[in-house]
């Protein structure tokens, strides 16, 4: 409570003014910074969507092509990749980002 001491109980125009010139500008930069950077991510988001939608739409096309010759482990790893990519690109669309 003794921080609060020293608040009174009136000041003039010409004191509020006073502060007023007298007090540090707050700067934009931190917000043109943020902009740039919500950007930047909203970029890299598309270009991991688009190359995403890619590689399942290549799986789901040549998922024959590309299991001949492959063991059991190595097509449950593509299985699983197809899966997760998905999984991810619902909870892509879930967030709002893009």
């Amino acid at each position: 409570m003794n921080e609060f001491d020293s608040i009174p109980t009136s000041i003039s125009h010409k004191q509020l003014n006073a502060m007023l010139v007298s007090a540090h500008k707050e700067s934009h930069k931190s917000e043109d910074l943020i902009s740039i950077e919500e950007e930047r991510f909203k970029k890299l988001i598309h270009n991991w969507k688009e190359s995403s939608k890619e590689i399942v739409n290549h799986l789901s096309k040549y998922k024959e092509l590309l299991g001949e010759g492959k063991e059991v482990n190595s097509l449950m790893a593509l299985g699983a990749m197809e899966v997760h990519i998905a999984m991810a690109m619902q909870a892509l669309k879930a967030s709002k980002i893009e």
